[in-house]
């Protein structure tokens, strides 16, 4: 293991998918930044929460942009075949690719903080929430990076083509996306509409509020929800949004799809057939 994980870093450090990941999220970070200073000449106020969660759309395409282009040519120049030639363990492959894909999702995630940490406390009015519920938040995020690295691991240790892997990897985070934002539209809908009438001179005047039909009530609700905790797309746009109604079911979630995830992927690439 300490030896496929050296030469994956060694590898790592030489890769342009993770130094322009790197690039990419230093430069998010300063526009979010700059965009707060920019509000704030205009008398809208910024807390340091909000430039801690405005990453997380962007966060959640890194673990499948990483995993298809940089894992994807393990199988593609025969890597996999021969880590598995020189004697490596199929558990051991597949971790040292997860604990890859893991650090490099992090070290990312953490240069987006590198510009909020040195600009953030210039252009905003302090935490804005308590700091436990500051570092809920910051742990919620990295668990959901975490299960998207696990989820997307998992694709490159099973799909052998590097073109399928990188076409598979981004329509499926495109598509949770799309899910979520479904699902969440729902959920934000509004309970009553105010209701409007004209009285007999033709002015138009407030009357009682009406029953939104399209508000999810009772069972229905709850599964709705569920399903937004659930997903990590969800999750993303959850924080990103602040639309965030359970921390501690979502960071839950998110490990146990991480654990299940690492898991089978492991049952099915001892039995994958290597060529």
């Amino acid at each position: 293991m300490g030896k496929l994980l050296r030469a994956g870093f060694a590898r790592l450090w030489k890769a342009p998918v993770f130094w322009l990941g790197v690039v990419f999220m230093v430069f998010w970070g300063g526009v979010v930044c700059h965009s707060a200073w920019e509000g704030g000449q205009e008398g809208v106020v910024y807390f340091m929460y909000d430039l801690c969660r405005y990453h997380c759309i962007a966060t959640a395409f890194l673990p499948a942009v990483f995993c298809g282009l940089f894992l994807g040519t393990e199988y593609d120049h025969g890597v996999i075949r021969n880590k598995l030639t020189a004697g490596c363990s199929r558990p051991a492959v597949y971790l040292s690719s997860l604990m890859l894909s893991l650090a490099a999702c992090f070290l990312m995630v953490a240069a987006y903080f590198l510009p909020v940490a040195v600009f953030g406390p210039s252009v905003t009015e302090g935490l804005g929430v308590a700091p436990r519920t500051l570092a809920l938040t910051l742990g919620g995020e990295l668990l959901m990076a975490a299960a998207l690295c696990s989820l997307c691991t998992l694709g490159a240790m099973l799909i052998s083509r590097k073109a399928l892997l990188a076409v598979v990897l981004l329509l499926a985070t495109l598509g949770g996306l799309a899910v979520s934002a479904t699902v969440e539209g729902r959920l934000e809908e509004q309970e009553f509409f105010q209701g409007m009438m004209m009285d007999a001179s033709g002015q138009i005047r407030d009357a009682s509020d009406m029953p939104n039909p399209d508000y999810l009530r009772g069972r229905e609700r709850e599964l709705y929800q569920l399903a937004a905790d659930l997903l990590p797309t969800g999750q993303a746009l959850a924080y990103n949004f602040n639309m965030i109604v359970h921390p501690v079911r979502m960071c839950l979630f998110s490990l146990l799809i991480s654990l299940l995830s690492t898991a089978g992927g492991m049952i099915a690439f001892r039995r994958k057939d290597i060529k």
